[in-house]
């Protein structure tokens, strides 16, 4: 019995010492593992800090890009305005479109009102052939010259001189041009039909009205392509040919009224001066005398 109880008394200790040794060496792996990370997280924290180091460095050098080298002229702020023109380009079409229409149809009658515009011989056989006036391709003819009047003088304000009339602007301004325009045109012609039934010269006032009205339809078509380059060039350099175009031809109109009617003893050199002067060359002069003294 004795011997039993030494033999698991001895097996008791050495089961007891082994597990000592076992938490031992567990608690040691323990420690190593918490070493290590303690060791990994001091070198993530010396890498984070480092970064913030250099990043800081780095912001606190200079820059490369520099400021700009504008200069502020206004520190208020102000509306901006954007204008639309297609209704330009709604109204060139129009154009396009009657003059195709009268090219279809009306041809023959078309090359009669352009040879009048060269010559008196060719005037005197439009008017024997029908009253222009009357026929259907007056209409077509004068929306033409109208509306491409209208938009180079138009043009003439907004590119050339960046102007406007009492806050009016693009389509009010064209439209109040052209409505003056048409205006101005129908008043000049029931002055002269007055002035032709009341001294008996209804004949050559008759000629001077179908002059004017020939010349008239003639600058609209011939100032057509001038304006659609201007208009999407856009070109300065068209709408100053286009006013120069205008004005030669205004200065040809007046030769030619000047000499229609000298087979006439009862209109006179003196009556068709005073005619030129009073229809023609004041109403000019007051008109750009208006405009000059409202831009300046």
């Amino acid at each position: 019995m004795n011997q039993f109880s030494q033999q698991d008394t001895t097996i008791t200790y050495s089961r007891i010492a082994d597990s000592s040794i076992t938490d031992t060496n567990i608690s040691s792996q323990i420690l190593n593992k918490n070493n290590h990370l303690s060791d990994d997280s001091a070198s993530s924290d010396s890498l984070f800090s480092s970064f913030q180091t250099i990043s800081i460095e780095d912001i606190s050098q200079p820059s490369i890009f520099t400021s700009h080298y504008l200069e502020v002229k206004d520190q208020q702020p102000f509306e901006r305005n954007i204008f639309s023109h297609d209704w330009i380009t709604i109204h060139l079409l129009i154009c396009l479109c009657l003059f195709a229409w009268v090219q279809i149809y009306y041809k023959k009658r078309l090359k009669q009102i352009v040879k009048a515009f060269t010559g008196m011989r060719y005037l005197n056989q439009l008017s024997r052939d029908g009253n222009i006036f009357k026929e259907r391709i007056a209409i077509p003819l004068l929306i033409i010259y109208l509306v491409s009047f209208s938009l180079l003088i138009y043009l003439f304000f907004t590119l050339i001189l960046e102007s406007t009339y009492q806050n009016m602007y693009g389509l009010k301004l064209f439209s109040g041009i052209m409505l003056f325009i048409l205006l101005a045109w129908f008043i000049k012609n029931l002055v002269l039909n007055f002035i032709g039934n009341v001294f008996n010269n209804y004949l050559i006032v008759t000629e001077y009205i179908l002059t004017n009205f020939i010349f008239n339809m003639i600058t609209g078509l011939v100032l057509l392509p001038f304006i659609i380059v201007s208009v999407y060039m856009p070109s300065q350099e068209m709408i100053y040919a286009g006013a120069i175009l205008w004005v030669l031809v205004f200065i040809y109109r007046l030769i030619r009224e000047l000499i229609t009617g000298l087979s006439y003893t009862k209109f006179s050199l003196f009556n068709r001066i005073l005619y030129l002067c009073i229809f023609e060359i004041i109403p000019l002069l007051a008109i750009t005398k208006l405009v000059m003294n409202y831009l300046t």
